[in-house]
């Protein structure tokens, strides 16, 4: 009977469950908080290699780049030994991850965001904690879904705001460093709270359900894999470098790093709304509807010139940031079925990740090149329709797919 009591108080749609999705949720908002410093932080970093924004864009898409492949092998890990691993490892490698990318010049900057930064920190919080709150959830798995989801957008909301506070008393080195010492210590203690779900377990492995899909799998696989790519780099263009844009309009940098955090909080609400909206009208229409409204965002971004409406702007921007990534997830499990190999949401990942990673390095060789990011913001529009063809063939493949099954 005691035994049965232990199970129920940490099985699946347990009370723990809940809280075991918060602590993940905590270690993703720590995770990504480097990854924030050269958004906030790109004009003085900048400054100390020849007033090169390219820099600070480079280890950004260097960081983003390693978060995944790195999630690809952390999943890997997580699946057979315990999310909990990589997770002390991320906490160990963001610790010395800070006194490494601030100990020299622009080669440690780019080491450190490759390897203790990104391929073994940022890498570990995601990916593993979205598989392994599945295997957590069978009435509410949506809504623990979104939660981990928002996690990103969280990380964003605060770290802009603790670096718009650290950067004028401390500079950027001594600001990363801060952050690698708080999060890696905290991460190592979240760490110890993680189990794997029940279903790992118990050994408990179901074969993937291809019945559903539209078109082969290798091509199902190619075209969410572009897909995330082509959004995320449209993405990352305004967003990485919104700080520095609000400084070329006139803008104070607090108010750059308020834009940011609109974006975040938006994005936040929206995932929210649009996962429950996933539940009516399929998650690839929702994934679709989000390209189209960051359509609306970008040729916004053309034409910003006050604070207003840079802010509005921010607003429609931040509604598909998260909500368009977490449909990739949705459609995964609505064609593949509950129990999809989690590798495939790694892969997915990894080009979503280097799509971000693309496009904050993008602008700032776009900027460099033509010192304006009216042109950027212009690359990034073309990103974003080839987005929407690319959800629009799948949407239309599936949809033929259910009439030729009537």
């Amino acid at each position: 009977m005691v035994e049965s009591l232990v199970r129920d108080r940490h099985g699946v749609d347990s009370a723990y469950a809940w809280r075991l999705a918060v602590v993940s949720v905590l270690c993703i908002v720590l995770g990504g908080g480097s990854i924030y410093l050269p958004v906030v932080g790109l004009k003085e970093i900048a400054a100390e290699f020849g007033d090169r924004r390219s820099v600070p864009s480079l280890a950004y898409m260097l960081g983003f780049t390693a978060m995944g492949f790195g999630g690809v092998m952390m999943g890997w890990l997580a699946d057979r030994t315990s999310p909990r691993v990589p997770l002390l490892i991320a906490g160990v490698s963001i610790f010395a991850g800070g006194w490494i990318a601030t100990s020299g010049g622009e080669l440690a900057l780019y080491l450190g965001y490759v390897l203790p930064l990104g391929f073994l920190g940022n890498s570990a919080t995601f990916t593993p904690a979205m598989n392994n709150i599945q295997g957590w959830f069978d009435r509410r798995r949506s809504l623990a879904v979104s939660l981990i989801s928002v996690g990103p957008a969280l990380s964003g909301s605060l770290w802009p705001q603790v670096y718009a506070w650290l950067l004028p008393e401390v500079g950027w080195r001594q600001s990363l460093v801060i952050y690698g010492a708080i999060s890696g210590s905290l991460m190592v203690l979240f760490a110890l709270y993680i189990r794997p779900s029940p279903l790992v377990r118990r050994g408990h492995k179901a074969r993937e359900d291809h019945s559903a899909l539209p078109m082969p799998s290798a091509a199902l696989m190619t075209l969410l894999s572009a897909a995330g790519f082509c959004c995320c780099t449209a993405m990352a263009v305004p967003f990485v470098h919104m700080v520095a844009f609000c400084g070329d309009l006139g803008f104070a940098a607090a108010r750059g790093s308020e834009a940011v955090s609109l974006i975040l909080l938006t994005a936040v609400a929206s995932t929210f709304a649009f996962g429950r909206l996933a539940d009516y009208i399929s998650p690839i229409t929702v994934s679709l509807l989000c390209s189209l409204i960051q359509v609306v965002a970008l040729v916004g971004f053309l034409g910003v010139q006050g604070l207003l409406g840079l802010y509005t702007v921010s607003v429609i921007h931040g509604i598909p940031y998260i909500a368009i990534v977490q449909g990739y997830a949705l459609i995964l499990r609505q064609l593949y079925g509950p129990t999809l190999a989690g590798w495939r949401l790694g892969v997915v990942m990894l080009f979503a990740m280097a799509g971000m990673a693309v496009g904050g390095w993008l602008g700032g060789v776009i900027f460099d090149a033509t010192l304006s990011y009216r042109a950027a913001f212009q690359a990034a529009l073309a990103f974003n329709l080839l987005n929407v063809m690319l959800l629009g063939a799948l949407y239309f493949t599936k949809r033929h797919r259910i009439f030729a099954m009537r």
